[in-house]
């Protein structure tokens, strides 16, 4: 569904030769599915039950369903030798209520970027089994920078470490804040050394298959571009005196 905005007052100065001309925005695209929590016992996949698992599965939907990066290393394992989505997206800091992330169009239809407004985020989207939590792995949406999703085109693209989807390659993310930038350490991990290194058993193949199931294709999106009118009221916003 739309999202729901509120649009205040603008506050920035956009180039005095900007236009407020727009265009027609794509078709709506398919929302991205939200994330499936399993149990990989001995008996492999199961349902879970009692109200842990209520806990479990509703933090698996909706903004949860994004990967947690944070300063302790995270164990994951990524379901394809590629991101299923790709895009840049706009800050704007007027819009009052809602998100203010904003995904372009692309150039040279993206009516944002038209009025000089530059789209200053870029997003590689991968799905990840998060193993945070070793007994209760889960589908998570990763969201790579520039630089993160650079290394892993390198690996996957090298013939000796990758793919990314190897059925023995795992990775560790964690970030760093060093003053006012952020930096994410990506390593890899032999399955062999999960264990010893980390203390996390390799999944089953009755996991990978449960969570295979859920991933998304090519071409699925987790972010909608906004329609015609929507987009209409951003520019009206920053473009009003």
């Amino acid at each position: 569904m739309p999202e729901t905005r509120t649009y205040g007052r603008r506050r920035r100065q956009l180039p005095a030769s900007a236009t407020a001309e727009t265009t027609a925005a794509p078709a709506t695209q398919r929302e991205a599915v939200s994330g499936r929590v399993v149990s990989t016992g001995s008996g492999g996949p199961t349902q879970l039950a009692g109200w842990d698992a209520m806990d479990k599965t509703a933090s698996a939907s909706g903004s949860d369903m994004y990967l947690r990066v944070t300063e302790e290393a995270t164990v994951i394992k990524i379901l394809g030798d590629g991101p299923f989505d790709v895009y840049n997206s706009h800050w704007i800091d007027e819009i009052e209520d809602g998100s203010k992330s904003v995904r372009c169009w692309g150039t040279p239809d993206c009516p944002l970027c038209q009025i000089g407004d530059k789209a200053k985020r870029f997003s590689a989207c991968f799905d990840v089994i998060s193993l945070e939590d070793p007994d209760t792995p889960v589908l998570r949406v990763w969201e790579a920078g520039i630089k993160v999703a650079r290394q892993l085109k390198d690996i996957a693209t090298d013939g000796k470490r990758g793919p990314l989807n190897r059925s023995d390659l795992y990775f560790t993310i964690k970030k760093e804040t060093k003053k006012r930038s952020v930096e994410y350490t990506l390593e890899r991990v032999k399955e062999r050394d999960l264990f010893e290194e980390y203390d996390v058993e390799p999944l089953t193949e009755e996991a990978l298959e449960t969570f295979l199931a859920e991933a998304h294709q090519w071409g699925d999106v987790v972010k909608d571009k906004l329609d015609e009118d929507a987009m209409a009221e951003v520019v009206d916003l920053l473009m009003e005196d």
